[in-house]
C-alpha cells in the first residue's frame, strides 16, 4: 500500500507543476491580473497545491480562448 500511495502522490506532484509553469507563463506575459498584483498570484499558484491554481484558473477564465477566439465572442 505505501508503493500505491507513492504512486499517487509522485502523480499529483507532476500533474501540480505542469499545471503550475503553465499557469506561470500565462501570469507573466498578462498586463493586468485580478488585484492588480502578479506575485501574490504566483506565490499561492506554486505553495497552495492545486487548489491555488484551480483559484487562478477560475479568476481569468479567459485563458482557455486564443486572442482570435475572445474577440469573435463579443
Amino acid at each position: 500500500m505505501e508503493v500505491e500511495w507513492f504512486i499517487r502522490l509522485l502523480i499529483f506532484g507532476i500533474l501540480h507543476w505542469i499545471l503550475a509553469i503553465m499557469l506561470l507563463q500565462d501570469l507573466a506575459s498578462r498586463k493586468k491580473v485580478l488585484g492588480g498584483r502578479k506575485l501574490p498570484w504566483a506565490l499561492i499558484i506554486i505553495f497552495i497545491t492545486f487548489v491555488g491554481s484551480l483559484l487562478y484558473l477560475l479568476s481569468h477564465p479567459q485563458i482557455f480562448f486564443t486572442d482570435s477566439d475572445h474577440r469573435d465572442e463579443f
